[in-house]
Order: C-alpha cells, then sequence, then structure tokens
C-alpha cells in the first residue's frame, strides 16, 4: 500500500490506540488527507424516525449529510476563493454581522497560538452560524435541521449514541479523551452512525438551522421543517456535544443553544443538501 493508504488503515483501525490513531491522521494531513478536502455526503432516504426525549415519530425528507464535519481544509477553500467578499453566499444578517464587524476570517485563522486547532484535517472552528450558512451555500448545501442531524446520528430506531443504546469507551471524544483541543476527522471509527456518518458527538457542536428552544428541543412534530425559522440574531440550535464536554452532552440527544454570532473553539458544523 502507498503511505497515504497504511496512515488511513491505522486511522480506522479500532485496535489501534487513540495517540497511534492521532499520529497517523497527522501524518497523513502532511501528505495530504484527501478526506479533508474532497465532498463525500451520505444519502439518506425519507422517512420517519424515532426524534427526542421521549421518543416521538417525526419525518424527514431525503437528503444528503456530510460524512465529516467541515475541515480546516475544506474552508480554506472558500477563503482562497474570496468567499468572504462574495455577498451572494452571504444572507442579509450575515452580511451585515460580517461588514459591520471587519470579519475576513474565521476567529483564530492564522493565529501561531492556535496551531493545534489549524490541522488540514481537524474540524474547522470559530466559525459563527453566518460564516457556516455563507460556506454552505457556496457548496451548494445549507446547514442540517436538528431533525435531520439527529437521523443522521440515531437512525431510526431511537438509539441513543450513534454506534447503539449503551456506552462506548473509544467511540468519541470527550473531556479527557485525548488531547484539549480538537482532532482529526473519523479518529473514532467505533462511533459511526448507522449511516456511517463519523463524528456526529464528542467532536465540535454543530450547527443547525433551527432556533434554539430549550434544552428539551424542537417543538416540530410530524414533519420536519428545513427551512431556517429563526428570527435574526436569535440563538440557533447546536448538537452533538465537543471535546472539551462533559458526558451528558456526548450523545445524539445533546443539545446547545448559542448565539449567531459565536465563533468559539468548540464550534463547527457540516452541510446537507435535499436529496430528490
Amino acid at each position: 500500500m502507498s503511505l497515504p493508504a497504511d496512515l488511513l488503515a491505522i486511522v480506522e483501525n479500532p485496535g489501534a490506540s487513540l495517540a497511534q490513531r492521532i499520529d497517523a491522521a497527522h501524518a497523513l494531513a502532511a501528505e495530504c488527507d484527501r478526506r479533508a478536502s474532497e465532498i463525500d455526503r451520505v444519502t439518506i432516504a425519507a422517512g420517519p424516525f424515532l426524534m427526542g426525549d421521549p421518543p416521538r415519530p417525526v419525518r424527514v425528507a431525503a437528503y444528503a449529510i456530510d460524512r465529516y464535519p467541515v475541515t480546516v481544509a475544506a474552508y480554506a477553500a472558500f477563503l482562497e476563493c474570496e468567499g468572504y467578499r462574495e455577498r451572494r453566499f452571504w444572507t442579509d444578517e450575515g452580511w451585515t454581522w460580517r461588514t459591520s464587524h471587519g470579519i475576513e476570517s474565521p476567529r483564530f485563522w492564522g493565529e501561531a497560538e492556535w496551531d493545534a486547532y489549524l490541522v488540514p484535517n481537524h474540524p474547522v472552528v470559530g466559525v459563527s452560524f453566518h460564516e457556516a450558512q455563507a460556506y454552505a451555500r457556496f457548496r451548494g448545501g445549507r446547514l442540517p435541521s436538528e431533525a435531520e442531524w439527529e437521523k443522521a446520528a440515531r437512525g431510526t430506531d431511537g438509539r441513543k449514541y450513534p454506534w447503539g443504546t449503551e456506552w462506548q469507551d473509544d467511540a468519541c471524544g470527550m473531556r479527557g479523551v485525548g488531547p484539549r483541543s480538537t482532532m482529526p476527522i473519523g479518529i473514532f471509527p467505533r462511533g459511526a452512525s448507522p449511516y456511517g456518518v463519523r463524528d456526529l458527538v464528542g467532536a465540535i457542536w454543530q450547527w443547525c438551522s433551527d432556533a434554539f428552544r430549550g434544552w428539551g428541543g424542537s417543538d416540530s412534530d410530524e414533519e420536519d421543517p428545513t427551512q431556517e425559522d429563526a428570527d435574526a440574531g436569535s440563538r440557533r440550535i447546536t448538537c452533538g456535544g465537543a471535546w472539551n464536554t462533559l458526558p451528558w452532552s456526548v450523545s445524539c440527544l445533546g443539545r446547545n443553544g448559542f448565539p449567531c454570532s459565536a465563533r468559539f473553539s468548540n464550534l463547527g458544523f457540516r452541510c446537507v443538501v435535499s436529496a430528490a
């Protein structure tokens, strides 16, 4: 096998230690990790699933979701294409926010003290809801609804974790697991969802399009509304917990709410597109 293939085999090997997988992923980044820059989406069929706790059936239209969170390498392409100056990618609220604050890149971008977060195959962080929306439009997509994110994470059987109903060690990051920073994509092979979507919990809080209405989750019932329905300036739902959060948040039900302008080191996103 070629060197990148050898390294990827270690990253994907649940029998390797976490430290070995991280080292292999960083070596892979230095060799050009194609996973970090290619668009790789998983199609999820239309139909109901069990959402929330207590679970209730919610029907979601067919869509495709990024297999991994958006990475530093993928987001760099947006910057290289002058995405921050392309008005067509931004909502009215997002453009007003960007121009009034002089925003030209994610928070932490290019700062030496944040090098541990800026590895090409790490999830991009320090990105506001507005920036995440603009990037998603750049890629021809949008942010997932809460229901789309949750279905991708838990499948149709109402499981608590992407990998099943019971906790499993070495299936995701969180506080006390691995370095105190973001980690490379895909280094927890045991943590894949039923659809093969990765890093849904314990990596970064992930922006969704819905307004945050408290820790009980969305109030949508039978049909998932995928439009971005919140008023400008309201908080939005983020899902999944992050590398520095406690176990309570690291599940398919983990939720938090952040202002649209939030740009934290544990806050990123992934994209979806509606399927025909």
